[in-house]
């Protein structure tokens, strides 16, 4: 960076003639008239015509003198202000200048490009070529011609900057009419000759650009533009995430739903294809591929992948969804997206207690718990059974003797807890065992345990109404109507309707395709319906509401909800008010009964699933942050008797998209003992990873997107057109990033600014030189004419 040195005085002289005519009379009247004299002085001599032109040429230098004496000259002593040629440099700081381009069938670009920076062109972003612009071509040129530079950054505003380093590319908008007004009314009286923007040109907010340019063209001050990015018509293939799991067990099937739009193409087709990649480096595997036609409209794309690919102690599976470049595109970096799903590679523990052995209990218990699934282990304590039946339970656990009711052992034991169609007060035969039972519940879900309630035709949860604790931890409201139960008629099935049939819960996606999965559950020919279901008030504040009752309505004209989600606090719950979901294999077998309860289950482990220890979690408010954005990320620890961790702080780190790692200290939070939080600012768009860890071991982690502001990305193709209206209306001259070199005849030199400060006349022929030619050419004249004899 070139610093102002500031204004500085310096003497200068100058000689003038302070009383001549003007120039027209002193040549055309003056000088002809002296010469003619001179040489009509001579005419009637009698001498030679070489003689008698060297007489009239010292008579014509005599009378010349004469006349310059006359016109009093003068040497003009002044003192002088300088003030050095000032540069403004605009550099556009927002977040589109991280967009990529290959430049692809552009050798010019592809060639400045890698001239000036040492990484190859299809890598280089747009803050790259403003960075080697700047460092490598304009500053050092602008130094060698004396001009002082004025850098600014600019995303909404303007603001100084001592060196390229100082760019992020990071800011959400890009305001050019704004930065161009603010840095010339920040700097006016200053010797501004030219401003130079190196933008893409994209201004999405603030006053008009050409409104600034007029400002500035009104101040006499050129606008050069500098534009950054692949200037071509914009052909791009943009690939964004709709919706992916956020956590798999070993051994699921994972639909990942995004969207494909083309931008600037007609009629051209695509592959949309579904890579697994793996830790080891190795080549990715093709999971799925889909052809489609590509549109401004954008579709929906689907993929499936398989069970099974990663390690089998992997603990995530990682994929790339991308579209391969098209010929000539010119944006790159939105052809694919990375995506990681989390995979407890632990089993999750289920704890079903029911009343009796209805069909949910046979279907549940002995088909999809005991034989089907892997995943799970299970207990299940049947409360109507005799004491010597075998309670049912996975392969390798024992029966359970009895409901286990101490929060410790609940914890220890279970992620998932399952009340069926039961009394609470018949879990034990001693009250003090049912009390606490009741409230190790409320402890199991805010340590992070799941909780479903099942709704049945005796006591689910029509003894739940008088219980507090019970009626707190449900995600729906309970009145005294609630205890007369179903009233409806039984004689016909009705069908569920999906609260977002567009884009279902994942509890509720039995299919990939939504459509499908809405035909599943809503339409004939789809799943079994259902005749009974138990009514309950509404949801409560904050509760999902997945499934309603498609015709009968609440006391608030509201239809039933039939299965809600909520969160209590750490933990999560569910209440399902239908008890027949077996009805559904007689037309499809245990296919969609074993996928929604897999769903189900595996929804209410996620709080614990997160992480191998499950005292620790790690997590962040959502999933995908700008650019210009902190992260904040918040940890829960629990002690060995799952209670609040009184530590201090919890230690762990960060990875960016570089793969660099990062420390990373939560600090507790005041008041809430095992509440631990940090933040910090993210550089670049990009996957990030972040964890803690206890003893060096990572206990929990978390992944994130940090993408572009929506401003930024809405259209990110580069604008020249508005860049060289900028550079017309001012009278600048406006070039691409390979043209760089082109602007520097703009900047010859010799600009400064000068002011007066003082001067003083002093008269030239008061002189002793001046008398002294005088006298050496009427001497000369006067001894020629002796000699000649004239005298």
């Amino acid at each position: 960076m070139f610093l102002q040195e500031g204004a500085h005085t310096v003497p200068r002289n100058t000689f003038r003639l302070h009383e001549a005519p003007e120039a027209w009379v002193a040549v055309l009247v003056v000088l002809p008239l002296l010469f003619l004299v001179a040489w009509v002085s001579y005419r009637k001599e009698p001498v030679g015509p070489a003689p008698r032109a060297v007489l009239s040429s010292l008579r014509f230098g005599a009378l010349l003198v004469l006349f310059l004496i006359l016109c009093r000259p003068v040497v003009i002593e002044r003192r002088e202000e300088v003030y050095p040629a000032e540069v403004v440099v605009l550099v556009d700081d927002s977040a589109s200048m991280q967009r990529r381009e290959s430049y692809s069938g552009d050798e010019a670009m592809r060639s400045a490009v890698d001239r000036l920076l040492p990484r190859s062109p299809g890598e280089a972003v747009r803050v790259d070529l403003a960075r080697a612009g700047l460092d490598e071509v304009l500053l050092p040129a602008l130094a060698d011609s004396d001009y002082d530079v004025r850098m600014y950054r600019f995303t909404e505003e303007a603001t100084p900057m001592s060196s390229s380093a100082e760019l992020t590319a990071s800011g959400h908008a890009t305001h050019l009419g704004d930065a161009l007004s603010h840095v010339l009314a920040a700097l006016r009286g200053h010797s501004i000759t030219d401003v130079v923007v190196m933008s893409d040109g994209r201004s999405n907010g603030g006053i008009p650009v050409l409104d600034a340019a007029r400002a500035a063209s009104a101040a006499g001050i050129p606008v050069h533009t500098v534009v950054l990015g692949d200037t071509r018509p914009e052909l791009n293939a943009i690939v964004e995430l709709v919706e992916a799991p956020q956590n798999a067990l070993e051994g699921d099937e994972l639909a990942i739903t995004v969207r494909v739009t083309g931008r600037g193409t007609q009629n051209e087709t695509a592959q949309v294809i579904l890579e697994e990649l793996f830790e080891d480096q190795s080549l990715p595997r093709t999971v799925a591929v889909e052809d489609i036609e590509l549109s401004e409209r954008g579709q929906r794309v689907v993929l499936v992948a398989p069970p099974g690919g990663a390690a089998l102690d992997a603990d995530k599976r990682r994929f790339r969804v991308s579209v391969p470049p098209l010929p000539g595109e010119t944006l790159v970096d939105d052809n694919e997206r990375e995506i990681t799903v989390p995979v407890s590679p632990e089993k999750i523990r289920v704890l079903y207690v029911e009343g009796y052995p209805r069909w949910e209990y046979r279907r549940l218990a002995l088909d999809l718990l005991k034989r089907a699934d892997e995943n799970i282990e299970f207990q299940c304590f049947l409360l109507s059974a005799t004491p010597d039946f075998p309670q049912e339970s996975s392969e390798g656990l024992p029966p359970l003797q009895e409901v286990p009711t101490d929060r410790r052992t609940l914890l220890d034991s279970y992620d998932v807890i399952i009340l069926g169609d039961v009394n609470p007060g018949e879990i034990s035969s001693d009250p003090a065992r049912v009390d606490e039972f009741v409230e190790s519940l409320r402890g199991f879900v805010a340590g992070g345990g799941g909780l479903l309630f099942q709704a049945g035709e005796f006591d689910n949860p029509r003894t739940f109404v008088l219980d507090d604790t019970l009626r707190e931890l449900l995600p729906v409201v309970l009145d005294a109507s609630t205890v007369h139960g179903f009233e409806g008629d039984t004689r016909y099935p009705y069908r569920p309707t999906l609260e977002d049939p567009t884009n279902p819960h994942e509890i509720v996606r039995l299919h990939a395709e939504t459509e499908t999965n809405r035909r599943l559950w809503e339409d004939e020919g789809g799943l079994s319906g259902f005749y009974w279901y138990s009514p309950v008030t509404r949801s409560k504040p904050g509760a999902q509401v997945l499934l309603r009752h498609p015709t009968d309505l609440n006391s608030q004209q509201e239809r039933y909800p039939l299965l809600v989600t909520g969160y209590y606090p750490s933990g999560r719950t569910m209440f399902l008010a239908i008890d027949s979901t077996w009805r559904w294999y007689w037309r499809y077998g245990k296919r969609y009964h074993e996928r929604f309860w897999r769903n189900s289950i595996r929804w209410l482990a996620l709080g614990r699933l997160k992480s191998g220890d499950r005292r620790y979690r790690i997590e962040t408010p959502r999933n995908s942050y700008n650019l210009d954005e902190r992260i904040g990320i918040e940890a829960r620890a629990l002690d060995e008797d799952y209670h609040p961790s009184e530590r201090p702080a919890l230690e762990g780190g960060w990875l960016d998209p570089d793969e660099r790692e990062h420390e990373l200290t939560l600090v507790g939070v005041p008041g809430r003992p095992g509440f631990f939080r940090t933040s910090f600012q993210p550089e670049r768009p990009g996957l990030y990873e972040a964890w803690i860890e206890v003893d060096g071991t990572r206990v929990s982690s978390i992944e994130f997107e940090v993408i572009l502001p929506s401003r930024e990305s809405q259209n990110p193709a580069p604008d020249p057109e508005t860049l060289a209206a900028l550079s017309t209306l001012t009278g600048g001259r406006a070039v691409d990033f390979k043209g760089l070199s082109e602007l520097l005849a703009e900047f010859p030199g010799g600009e400064e600014r000068r002011e007066p400060i003082s001067s003083r006349l002093q008269d030239a022929w008061d002189h002793w030189g001046t008398m002294l030619l005088a006298l050496v050419l009427l001497s000369a004249e006067w001894i020629l004419r002796k000699r000649m004899e004239l005298v």
